[in-house]
């Protein structure tokens, strides 16, 4: 599907692809999952191709940033959460003609809602097609800023969560099926931050590659625009980088409370047996069916046996009360 815009605040236009051409005010066409006569349609009118999925999906710098006679082309993956909380890449390509600026995606991208880029191209307007490209990328940017901050906010609720109540002498929330659910976000943000690095990279490669092949066209408030732009993606790589080491660090801090409360209780489990297996050997001994058992023709026999059994197992008790294990 084809959406045509003018440069009216990104008024959106009616185009029939069945013809040669289109008005010449748009400046921006959004190809959300083109067909073929879409795409001949964009050859004829814009007189570059898009670039096919599978070329959007390749990881090598030839095949995301590019130029052919004088459209410029460059793919950056942009991360998408999925119902499950899980997140994935999807590719969004620019083309930059001379005519327009076309877009090309396979999925849902926020940063190409027409109301988002509207909104921000009206207070920083640039005429052409650069224009509604800096604007896009800025809409990237100020996105990927929202999701950082919002994973920040995450893992301070995950942080508090795991040290809860350990400063004063209680246990951590790691228990049974918190832990579980403690890892799995961790692991989901881990994978988050990830993703939101490789767009990070890519988006500092495509402004590096569209100044330097486009610096003729680019006129000075776009090239300002475009070093703010940088500036951004440096600051935001930087916020990755401690979000993604507070990631590591609460995962390990997770195992590490998970390995001490399994010790804890395969301690209990070993004082358990430890005090469990005197009363079992002195109860065994004397259940031996032998008649010259002189304790057996005891008046206090029974009791004896019953307060060596009790003395066997409250001793290792003791001992280990003694000893501070418990």
């Amino acid at each position: 599907m084809l959406t045509f815009h003018a440069a009216d605040i990104l008024k959106s236009v009616p185009v029939d692809v069945a013809g040669a051409g289109m008005p010449d005010d748009i400046v921006w066409i959004d190809a959300h999952s083109p067909t073929d006569a879409e795409v001949a349609f964009l050859k004829r009118a814009v007189g570059a191709e898009p670039p096919s999925l599978d070329r959007m999906m390749e990881i090598e710098s030839s095949s995301r940033l590019y130029r052919t006679r004088d459209a410029l082309f460059a793919t950056i993956p942009l991360t998408k959460h999925e119902t499950s909380g899980a997140s994935v890449t999807v590719p969004l390509a620019f083309v930059v003609a001379p005519k327009a600026l076309v877009t090309v995606r396979y999925d849902e991208v926020k940063s190409c809602a027409p109301a988002q880029v509207g909104a921000m191209l009206g207070d920083r307007s640039i005429d052409g097609p650069f224009g509604v490209l800096i604007t896009i990328l800025e809409t990237i940017v100020d996105h990927i800023a929202d999701e950082l901050e919002r994973v920040t906010a995450a893992l301070d609720a995950n942080s508090h969560a795991i040290f809860a109540d350990l400063s004063s002498g209680g246990g951590p929330k790691t228990k049974g099926g918190g832990a579980r659910a403690t890892l799995v976000k961790l692991g989901q943000a881990r994978d988050f931050t990830s993703h939101i690095a490789e767009s990070l990279l890519s988006l500092g490669r495509m402004s590096s590659f569209i100044v330097g092949e486009a610096a003729h066209a680019l006129p000075g408030e776009a090239r300002a625009r475009f070093e703010r732009l940088d500036r951004d993606v440096v600051s935001l790589t930087g916020h990755e980088s401690r979000l993604s080491e507070k990631v590591q660090f609460l995962l390990d801090a997770s195992l590490g409370l998970i390995g001490v409360e399994q010790n804890d209780i395969f301690k209990i489990l070993t004082m358990v047996s430890v005090v469990g297996i005197p009363p079992t050997l002195i109860a065994s001994m004397y259940g031996m069916n032998f008649k010259n058992i002189p304790e057996y023709d005891w008046s206090w026999g029974y009791q004896y046996g019953l307060g060596l059994i009790a003395l066997s197992a409250v001793l290792p008790l003791l001992w280990f009360k003694w000893r501070r294990w418990w």
